[in-house]
């Protein structure tokens, strides 16, 4: 079986779990600045790698099937809406909560590739996502109680979650026969005319700082991230998409902890390895006394 593609999701889940650190640097720049700073340099990553793999491009509207766009700006949509709340929720709350439930969108992929896909869920995969449940509450319940996060940080977390779901299930139903550069491509320029009305009527300050965030945010933590996810999304089952992508949530509580010395309790530690056991059990299968990556046959 071949391991790239579960590897390529979980590097690429820990990247995006990176997001907090570059909001929180760049942070005398308007939310609206950042998402969409984010989305160009996103766009200027994707067309340096589709430049160097000579892979071509529809720019004009009119030369792109009507029913394909429009699945495009709809999933494109989905996107945005995920990154501003999720940038809402590092604002109002803490880093380390708002990345956990966060934690919750494997649970709205599971439901969506259901929806969409119709596709079995395995009980493997329904108790690896009832683990990662476990682990999120435990560190939702104790450590919501040891930290200034605010109701309104949370609901935008959670909203952030929703999208996501909806964001990596998708495409993989309406817009599976793009290559991963072009979805990365395609979604981060459409949402330049989205974002720019905002940015402009609101742009906040812009320094140094806030343009180093921005381009780590375009390049790491949306272009090279979005562009792994995707790939590996290609081989992996499509139930263990969202459970890979669940060791995510890990990155920002060491962030928390680490960077802006957010307490965490013992319960919370137990809640991280509940976390990091749903990634393994999904990740490996074992067969005939080995170990190896569960892919789609």
């Amino acid at each position: 079986m071949d391991r790239k593609g579960a590897i390529k999701i979980i590097i690429g889940a820990c990247l995006f779990g990176l997001i907090p650190v570059f909001v929180r640097y760049g942070n005398e720049l308007s939310i609206q600045s950042r998402i969409l700073g984010r989305a160009i340099f996103a766009t200027v990553f994707a067309w340096v790698y589709l430049s160097v793999t000579k892979e071509k491009v529809v720019l004009k509207i009119k030369h792109i099937y009507t029913k394909t766009f429009i699945h495009f700006v709809i999933w494109t949509l989905f996107l945005t809406f995920a990154i501003l709340f999720y940038f809402l929720s590092i604002q109002l709350g803490s880093v380390t909560l708002s990345g956990v439930l966060l934690g919750v969108h494997p649970v709205f992929v599971v439901f969506f590739v259901f929806l969409f896909f119709k596709e079995r869920i395995s009980v493997k995969t329904w108790i690896a996502c009832l683990i990662a449940i476990l682990g999120i509450t435990l560190i939702s319940i104790f450590h919501s109680s040891e930290t200034s996060g605010t109701i309104g940080g949370s609901f935008y977390a959670l909203l952030s979650a929703f999208f996501l779901g909806l964001n990596f299930t998708y495409y993989l139903k309406y817009l599976k026969a793009f290559t991963a550069g072009k979805l990365v491509f395609y979604q981060s320029i459409l949402q330049i005319p989205i974002l720019l009305p905002f940015a402009i009527l609101d742009s906040g300050k812009i320094t140094f700082e806030g343009i180093i965030s921005i381009i780590c945010l375009g390049v790491f933590c949306t272009g090279i991230a979005y562009f792994l996810i995707y790939s590996g999304s290609k081989t992996v089952k499509k139930q263990h998409i969202g459970v890979l992508q669940i060791i995510e949530n890990v990155i920002p509580i060491v962030i928390g902890v680490a960077i802006y010395q957010e307490k965490i309790c013992f319960e919370s530690i137990i809640g991280i390895l509940f976390i990091l056991i749903s990634v393994v059990m999904i990740s490996f299968d074992t067969q005939k006394g080995s170990i190896q990556i569960v892919i789609d046959p």
